[in-house]
């Protein structure tokens, strides 16, 4: 069974406000994420795409892993596993990366942020650089951020 739609039927898919596109071979009754790997990615999530203004919305953020549950859904089982096993990494060694307890989603924010810094120049970075990989894709794809960055969605070589 293909995964590519056909042109013409891609075409016709309705867009939904958040920019998704809804296709109707999706995988029905597959697991996504788990109640803990949902409350571990929107805690990596806020940590990551936080600024100097603070935080995306917690509507933006529940998009994000609403999506990534999706994702995982439609991915095989070793992306879910590798991306289990990020989330696991940071769950339990960020937080003592700062001399703290796990889960890492019971940090502070700021505890948090200088967690994941530690672990990401330790030699367990490899585990934030697979979760924030799968949350860059996504996170990037809401129409906010690519206003937020400036992206119109045309091409950058002119006359193209």
């Amino acid at each position: 069974m293909s995964t590519q739609l056909p042109v013409e039927r891609a075409a016709s898919t309705p867009r939904l406000s958040t920019g998704r596109v809804e296709v109707d071979d999706r995988v029905i009754g597959r697991d996504g994420l788990t109640r803990r790997m949902r409350l571990a990615t929107y805690a990596v999530a806020e940590t990551l795409f936080t600024t100097a203004d603070g935080p995306p919305p917690r509507e933006r953020l529940e998009w994000l892993v609403d999506d990534m549950d999706d994702f995982f859904a439609q991915a095989g089982a070793r992306a879910r596993f590798v991306y289990r096993i990020c989330l696991l990494a940071i769950s339990v060694l960020a937080p003592l990366m700062v001399w703290r307890l796990p889960p890492f989603r019971r940090l502070r924010p700021d505890t948090r942020t200088r967690a994941l810094e530690r672990m990401e120049a330790s030699a367990f970075g490899l585990a934030v650089f697979g979760a924030k990989a799968a949350l860059c894709i996504l996170y990037y794809e809401h129409p906010d951020a690519a206003r937020f960055i400036g992206f119109d969605a045309s091409c950058l070589v002119e006359g193209e």
